[in-house]
C-alpha cells in the first residue's frame, strides 16, 4: 500500500490523465460543440476553464508557480495541443503545490481548509466538467467511443 502521500499525488495524476484520455479521444472540432443558444459553452472553451481555474488558484497560491503562463481568454482559438500544454504544465504545478502541502502537514497558503480539500476541489471541479463535456458532446452527435464512455472511469488503469 502506497503512503498517504503517495496516494494524495497518485489521485491528482489520474484526475489529469483522465483530462488526457478525454482530450485524446475529441477532435478538433469536437472542440467547438456547444448546447448553449448564445454559443458559449463550448467543449474547448469548457477545457480551457479548467485550466484556468487551475491557473487562478496557482495564482492565490504563490504568483512566481505562474509567472510564464497565461490564462485561456474566451476569445482565443483552442486546439487540442494547447489544451493538452496548458493542463500538463499546471498539473506538475499543482503536484508541485501538494507536496509543499504534505511537507507542512496540509497547510497550503492561500487555501485554508488545507490541503485534502484543495485536492477534493481541484478533483470535483474538473469532474464537473467532463460531466458536461460528456452531455455536449452525446446531445452534439459526437461519437462516443469506449474510452470516453467507460475507459475515464477505469482508475486502475489510468
Amino acid at each position: 500500500m502506497n503512503t498517504i502521500e503517495q496516494q494524495i499525488l497518485d489521485s491528482w495524476f489520474i484526475n489529469h490523465r483522465t483530462n488526457l484520455k478525454l482530450l485524446d479521444n475529441l477532435t478538433e472540432e469536437a472542440l467547438t460543440l456547444t448546447t448553449s443558444k448564445r454559443g458559449g459553452g463550448s467543449v474547448g472553451y469548457q477545457i480551457a476553464h479548467m485550466y484556468n481555474v487551475r491557473f487562478w488558484k496557482l495564482e492565490r497560491i504563490d504568483k512566481e508557480l505562474v509567472q510564464d503562463l497565461t490564462t485561456v481568454k474566451a476569445k482565443d482559438t483552442k486546439t487540442i495541443d494547447m489544451l493538452r500544454d496548458c493542463h500538463s504544465v499546471t498539473a506538475d504545478l499543482i503536484a508541485e503545490v501538494l507536496k509543499r502541502g504534505i511537507e507542512n502537514n496540509g497547510i497550503v497558503k492561500g487555501n485554508k481548509r488545507g490541503l485534502v480539500p484543495l485536492l477534493s476541489y481541484f478533483i470535483h471541479h474538473e469532474a464537473h466538467h467532463r460531466g458536461n463535456i460528456l452531455l455536449t458532446l452525446k446531445l452534439c452527435g459526437f461519437k462516443l467511443n469506449n474510452e470516453l464512455k467507460y475507459g475515464i472511469w477505469e482508475w486502475n488503469k489510468i
